[in-house]
């Protein structure tokens, strides 16, 4: 009997060995799975993230499973642990996110973003005709498709990332995306190499071309190891909160990735903010990390556009308090449904409307926001909303049907007007469209810019609205023929512009210039010359 009890004793003795052995090995394959499952999903492991709560409950439910399969008998006591854990997993998150809510935190939502008010006539430049951007991002994908399907030995391996990026590039505004490989296999063939190649479309002449780098791109979104982007900053990374990853090429013309830094200022888990952004070399894979003080001024884009919009209705909404935004609603107010870019000084600027959340059939005005310094200001404007002016634009070619792409606010002679392309089924800019926020009723169409703005001055011009003439004398002119039509150009004394004038749209009065003359001009930028419109003399 004693021999039996001590067999007895050394068989459960062995058994619970093996067990803490494979408890170990629980352990083990938890890690691994949560290393894979790291490595492919990418979550942020910061206490803010939701993500990281996920991973752990994730963890914890992997090897609680694998417990039970394999390791010693759990008693009530490890259950407790295991259930205390998983609640603490669920509930303090949810109980952090209430106390961090704009319930609790209203002035601090609605603090994140103030703008300046502003006047827009008189701080928003007259746009050039040179500076207008017809190309949007739909547009921008069919060009840079035809650019690439031009170059054979490109097209069949690589295809283009559908991202294209807004930048100013030397004073324009350009749509860049990189290469990516087309398929594994094109991966595995040009990986040593590679991508020696980006796209850039000129948002304000419809032109594309595929740039070749100096240094090639060996970090990109289409990689499938560790010089995957979202991968490589991840792992330098891991315990930060991430915004987009955005392809911006520097004054250099080498490229780089700009992903914002983020941070829930807020208690634990509300307002979010970009803090600083992280700078990629496309080509080493090297990032530093910058403040927002020490962003260098090529980088256009740090704070993203959604976050951008949210601080603007979180400061609309809110700037009266949580129970005004839901009862009172006095001076409530949000942005309207969308948002474009304009480039501005070299900087990108999201520009969006402002509506009473009362009532969203005419703006207050417009919201301008810097998207590399979040310098904002508000434009009070009493004007149409975007919407009403795309159905405009659509009923003054509806014969046509072509659909008119989100408009973007202008300062054309001291007034703001909405621009805007039209598009055919084949998503391809046939005419553009000029409304006049203000009179929304004023709609202008044309085949190119150029005639578009020509319709828009003649007519102010002929209805008396006061435009911005300017009074020169002319120091010298010159003509020259261009495709059989007398063109003239001319400096005057008072500063040293250059001045475009035909005689084909002005009429014959030109051909009497001559040095002293005495005029008066209204003149657009286009391409560093000054094109005249309308002349006195």
């Amino acid at each position: 009997m004693q021999r039996f009890e001590e067999f007895f004793k050394e068989i459960e003795e062995r058994s619970s060995a093996i067990r803490k052995n494979k408890s170990w090995l629980s352990f083990a394959l938890t890690f691994l799975f949560l290393g894979v499952y790291f490595y492919l999903t990418l979550p942020s492991l910061s206490y803010q993230s939701p993500s990281f709560y996920s991973f752990l409950l994730l963890g914890l439910l992997i090897f609680t499973g694998l417990r039970l399969i394999f390791g010693p008998r759990m008693n009530i006591a490890s259950f407790k642990r295991s259930f205390v854990l998983l609640v603490f997993l669920l509930i303090v998150p949810f109980i952090f996110s209430l106390i961090s809510s704009p319930i609790f935190r209203a002035q601090s939502y609605a603090k994140l973003l103030v703008p300046e008010k502003g006047v827009f006539e008189d701080e928003i430049e007259k746009i050039a005709l040179s500076q207008v951007p017809i190309v949007d991002r739909e547009t921008a994908g069919i060009i840079g498709a035809k650019q690439l399907g031009s170059l054979t030995d490109l097209v069949s391996q690589f295809e283009i990332d559908p991202q294209y990026s807004q930048i100013d590039l030397a004073g324009k505004p350009i749509r860049v995306s990189p290469l990516r490989y087309f398929d594994i296999i094109k991966y595995i063939t040009n990986r040593k190499g590679g991508i020696g190649y980006y796209v850039s479309v000129d948002m304000t002449t419809q032109g594309g071309q595929i740039v070749k780098l100096d240094k090639p791109i060996f970090y990109s979104s289409g990689d499938y190891l560790m010089r995957n982007i979202h991968r490589k900053i991840r792992f330098q990374y891991p315990f930060s909160l991430l915004g987009e990853t955005n392809f911006e090429i520097d004054d250099k013309g080498d490229a780089y990735y700009v992903t914002p830094l983020l941070r829930k200022t807020i208690g634990f888990f509300g307002g979010l903010d970009a803090t600083g952004a992280i700078i990629t070399d496309a080509n080493t894979g090297k990032s530093t990390l910058y403040e927002l003080k020490d962003v260098p001024s090529w980088v256009d884009r740090v704070f993203p556009a959604e976050l951008i919009v949210r601080q603007l209705d979180d400061y609309g909404l809110y700037k009266g308090g949580y129970f005004n935004s839901i009862f009172g609603q006095k001076n409530v107010t949000s942005t309207t449904e969308g948002y474009n870019y304009i480039s501005i000084d070299q900087d990108i600027y999201l520009t969006t409307g402002v509506t009473s959340v009362r009532s969203d059939d005419s703006n207050l005005g417009f919201y301008y926001t810097n998207m590399r310094t979040k310098e904002s200001k508000f434009y009070p404007l009493a004007s149409a909303t975007e919407t009403a002016a795309m159905g405009s634009a659509r009923g003054k070619v509806q014969e046509k049907e072509y659909r008119p792409t989100f408009p973007v606010i202008l300062n054309v002679s001291d007034r703001p007007v909405y621009f805007m392309s039209l598009k055919d089924d084949a998503k391809t800019a046939k005419m553009y469209a000029l409304v006049d926020a203000q009179q929304f009723t004023n709609v202008y169409v044309a085949d190119t810019v150029d005639e578009l703005f020509r319709a828009y001055n003649k007519y102010h011009l002929a209805a008396g609205v006061q435009q911005d003439m300017e009074t020169v004398t002319i120091k010298e002119v010159r003509e020259i023929i261009l495709e059989g039509s007398s063109v003239f150009y001319f400096t005057v004394k008072e500063n040293d512009k250059i001045y475009e004038i035909t005689a084909a749209i002005l009429g014959p009065e030109v051909l009497t210039l001559k040095e002293g003359s005495r005029l008066k001009i209204l003149a657009s930028l286009r391409d560093n010359i000054y094109t005249v419109e309308s002349l006195e003399q």
